[in-house]
């Protein structure tokens, strides 16, 4: 066996293993900043709450939009180019580093129109210029995660998130018995200082001045990367945003149950979106090598994973809504559990859209992404307005689904027409046999059971079927061996 062929057959099995590293340094640091959460909901209050989770849903629609720029742009040069690798992530920091300031300042001077917009109230102004402070240090962490994924330095790249929680974490437990609206923004400015820290001291980058065809390459990337993102980003919140601007009747109250409901419902597709981080630099590395095979691999290895993790998870979250929501936030948010069995299922769209993005882009049509979904806002906007005038959240909910619905068909028919089918159809017929098997046993065991139990035994059923039905096997479990994934 070459030497090139040996690196063939180990660039999927790496990409496997990044996955479930980046999988499992997701869920740990969504744990972390889950909790957070919870603690923040109950500190503050269903109205409060809701005031907060319209400001964070600003900021962050501004970081992710940015954080889509130039870090994965580098992310993609840096396999690609890796003799050049020193100078693509020295301009990319000085990039990010005016970039995110410049947006910080532009919050700060949008503070008032924001708050007036919302309807936030006297203090609106100040919670989004507390929200602005962040936007720099983010930044400047955003780069170093992309230079990360660039190498392949998968673990190390898992830790910096779960860092980036754990600081959030700490923060809010610090600041929880005497905790205001403005204390809950500072919190985000120690996740990013902490991660920043981590990152900084695991990849130094020399500071410098960047060489201009490096710039101009890096921004030639970037921008359909950001345009992209800031569709997604517009599209995940413009249910929150018309449920605040154009809804008659709900209260504020409701507006906190909604965010409550929205963070616990996304929790599976952000941290399956992880997913795409490992997807782009290898499917570019596979591509740039003309290795269809490879890159086919990739492309339904990355599809077939999401369906098996995504499939009981949205299930359990299904069946046990009500519940969920009042052990995690307490007995005022639990019905909200109606909108999170609505709201589940754009989550189901999150990691399949990015993923189909991502390998849109790595084959070398980086602005389609962009601009299926920018072709689809209209009618979002269109159905929230209509939706959130007549019913209120349930109809928000509504509308995202819908949303995630129409993205994830308009961007998946792009890429089987580039790359052939997703998913083998022995794949689709073992988990839709496996999910009818775990839906037979939670209904059944609902009547006997406690709901912990009841839901444990359906993932036991869920995996038990899968392995039966040889769906998962030994290559499967192959990365499971955390032992033996070093320091890469």
């Amino acid at each position: 066996m070459t030497a090139g062929t040996g690196e063939a057959h180990r660039s999927p099995r790496h990409a496997a293993r990044g996955i479930l590293q980046g999988v499992v340094g997701r869920g740990l640091s969504f744990g972390c900043a889950y909790l957070a959460t919870i603690l923040l909901a109950r500190r503050l209050g269903p109205e409060d709450y809701g005031t907060y989770g319209m400001v964070i849903s600003v900021l962050l629609w501004i970081e992710q939009t940015g954080r889509f720029t130039i870090p994965p742009a580098a992310a993609k040069l840096i396999p690609e180019q890796h003799e050049r690798a020193g100078a693509i992530q020295e301009a990319a920091l000085i990039i990010c580093l005016v970039l995110f300031t410049a947006l910080g300042a532009l919050l700060w001077l949008a503070a008032t129109p924001l708050a007036s917009l919302f309807d936030i109230g006297d203090q609106g102004a100040r919670l989004f210029r507390v929200a602005a402070l962040d936007l720099p240090i983010f930044g400047a962490y955003s780069v170093y995660r992309g230079v990360l994924q660039g190498h392949h330095e998968f673990l190390a790249l898992s830790i910096s998130d779960v860092i980036y929680a754990a600081g959030k974490l700490a923060a809010v437990i610090v600041l929880l018995a005497s905790l205001t609206l403005p204390g809950a923004l500072l919190t985000n400015i120690a996740a990013s200082a902490a991660a920043l820290l981590y990152v900084g001291l695991r990849t130094p980058i020399r500071v410098g001045r960047p060489a201009s065809h490096i710039v101009r390459l890096l921004v030639r990337l970037a921008l359909p990367l950001g345009v992209y993102m800031l569709m997604l980003q517009t599209i995940t919140n413009l249910d929150l945003w018309s449920l605040k601007v154009f809804a008659s009747t709900d209260d504020a109250a409701t507006i906190g149950r909604y965010v409550a409901a929205r963070n616990l419902a996304v929790v599976p597709g952000v941290v399956l979106m992880v997913v795409s981080d490992i997807l782009l630099p290898s499917l570019s590395r596979a591509l740039a090598a003309n290795d269809v095979r490879a890159s086919r691999m990739y492309i339904q290895g990355a599809v077939r994973f999401v369906s098996i993790s995504m499939a009981p998870i949205v299930l359990i979250l299904m069946v046990g809504a009500d519940d969920f929501m009042a052990l995690l936030y307490s007995g005022e948010f639990r019905p909200a559990g109606a909108y999170v069995r609505i709201l589940v299922l754009y989550a189901v769209s999150l990691p399949f859209v990015d993923l189909f993005a991502s390998a849109l882009s790595a084959s070398g049509k980086p602005y389609r992404g962009g601009v299926t979904l920018l072709s689809v806002i209209p009618v979002i906007v269109f159905l929230n307005v209509v939706l959130v005038g007549r019913y209120g959240a349930i109809g928000a909910a509504y509308g995202s689904a819908l949303a995630g619905g129409l993205c994830t068909m308009a961007l998946g028919i792009m890429v089987i027409n580039r790359f052939g089918a997703l998913m083998t159809p022995r794949t689709l017929i073992n988990i839709v046999a496996a999910m009818l098997l775990m839906a037979t046993a939670a209904h059944y065991a609902s009547v006997y059971a406690l709901p912990a139990w009841t839901y444990v035994g359906c993932l036991a059923i869920y995996g038990l079927a899968l392995i039966a039905l040889r769906e998962i096997g030994r290559d499967d479990l192959a990365p499971l061996a955390f032992w033996k994934w070093g320091l890469r």
